[in-house]
């Protein structure tokens, strides 16, 4: 047969089960020794429960608990590249700048000044590339970078801080 869970066990006892629980708790303390056992165990358990005295910690336990943490200074060294990090990201931007300087400077210098209207479709496709899609590139790209030095310079100490605080 199928016994009760603990939960419909402790209903019983605390006399908040439904009928139905009531019912099947009765057919199983008349036809099953197993669980008439089990319903003792629970029942001994209950009891146990209900009498026992709750403590109350002391008034005092959090001043108590937080005389006996020693907060010792740690300092936190730091790896000798990241000092250098926000030096690294600003040249590694100006060396994409100088770069597309550069590639714009003997691109335009290597181009005539026709007026003609060009017959390449390769042409305008370079064009549209250079002009809009690689502008869109290039500011998103140096936005991110831009995000990552705000969040290690600035946010990631804030918070530090604040965890210091407040721990």
């Amino acid at each position: 047969m199928k016994m009760l869970t603990d939960d419909q066990i402790f209903d019983i006892l605390d006399g908040i089960a439904t009928e139905e629980v009531q019912q099947e708790h009765r057919q199983l303390l008349t036809h099953s020794l197993d669980y008439k056992r089990y319903f003792q165990e629970m029942e001994t358990l209950h009891i146990d429960l209900a009498t026992m005295a709750i403590e109350q910690p002391s008034l005092q336990f959090t001043e108590n608990v937080l005389a006996n943490i020693h907060f010792e200074s740690q300092l936190v060294k730091k790896k000798s590249w990241s000092n250098q990090l926000t030096f690294i990201s600003f040249g590694v931007m100006a060396v994409i700048l100088l770069g597309v300087f550069i590639f714009a400077f003997i691109y335009l210098s290597s181009s005539k000044t026709v007026i003609d209207e060009p017959t390449s479709h390769w042409f305008e496709t370079t064009n549209t590339f250079l002009t809009d899609t690689f502008v869109k590139i290039a500011v998103l790209a140096n936005l991110i970078v831009l995000l990552v030095i705000f969040d290690r310079k600035v946010l990631k100490p804030y918070f530090n801080h604040r965890k210091m605080r407040l721990s």
